[in-house]
């Protein structure tokens, strides 16, 4: 967990708070369910503990200062996944991870929690999002809804780039991909197909066609994370290994603490979203122990 965002989450109170880090805006909640941050730059949850347990998701060490991307929790990759189709000179992963947003905190009680972000000016797409983040029974739900209120239909990629914080990425085990097509990025996009369970020994860059719970078993950690999904045909799973040397805000001394397991709409099945439809993509993790 980044050491400076334990620190305020440390002298925290129960309760909602505005603090600033690193020239980021983030709203955290500390209650009886445990704890959540959320930053308004990207709409992006940066941290998420239920009470008892260890932190669900990964944040860097080193964040890069505003308005940089931020590294970890589960960046929004929208309106496209990885680079634009159309035009490279575009950013990676699209408009809304450096977008600002508003928060509006719905609900927060004993029990839980429910958040609705927006963005807090119009993004230079034709789409509109809208996020929404819910804590419930120990378990965190992210999901982007976007509608087309155009006259014509417009191609939708997208991820929810959730960064699992693990024990040692060298020692879990990816159960629930088993039996799926992959395409791996790191072959020139080679069809490959996954056999058993998935090892992460060694960078790892792929997209799965696959609709279903993915299990990350670590026995390091003593615990087992469910990502489930809805919306999503491709399941992309990334970590950089030796090649996380030269990244700033990773490094090999981060590299082993995370794994990416993405709830997606990749080029493997991209959204037609025609005028007036929407589309909601979502991720549900749990912990089983």
């Amino acid at each position: 967990m980044n050491k400076e965002l334990r620190a305020l989450l440390q002298d925290m109170p129960h309760g909602i708070q505005d603090v600033s880090l690193n020239g980021f805006s983030l709203l955290l909640i500390r209650q009886s369910w445990g704890e959540l941050a959320l930053s308004r730059q990207g709409a992006q949850v940066l941290h998420f503990r239920p009470s008892g347990k260890q932190p669900v998701l990964w944040l860097s060490d080193c964040v890069q200062p505003a308005p940089a991307p931020i590294r970890g929790g589960i960046p929004l990759c929208w309106p496209w996944f990885a680079a634009h189709p159309d035009d490279a000179s575009r950013p990676f992963h699209g408009l809304a991870r450096t977008a600002l947003w508003d928060i509006e905190v719905n609900a927060c009680t004993s029990e839980g929690a429910s958040l609705s972000l927006q963005p807090a000016a119009a993004l230079d797409t034709a789409l509109v999002p809208h996020v929404t983040v819910e804590v419930s029974g120990g378990a965190l739900q992210v999901s982007i809804e976007t509608r087309n209120p155009t006259d014509r239909p417009i191609l939708l990629s997208q991820a929810l780039h959730s960064y699992l914080a693990v024990s040692d990425v060298n020692q879990i085990v990816l159960d629930g991909l088993q039996g799926c097509e992959y395409r791996d990025k790191l072959q020139q996009g080679a069809l490959c197909h996954q056999a058993g369970p998935l090892l992460i020994r060694q960078a790892t860059d792929r997209i799965y066609r696959h609709d279903a719970v993915t299990e990350v078993q670590d026995t390091g950690a003593r615990r087992c994370l469910n990502i489930g999904k809805t919306g999503s045909g491709s399941t992309v799973v990334w970590n950089p290994g030796d090649a996380a040397e030269p990244i700033v805000d990773v490094g090999l001394a981060q590299q082993t603490a995370f794994v990416c397991v993405e709830a997606a709409n990749t080029f493997v099945d991209p959204v037609q979203l025609l005028p007036g439809q929407q589309h909601r993509l979502g991720t549900l993790i749990s912990i089983q122990e």
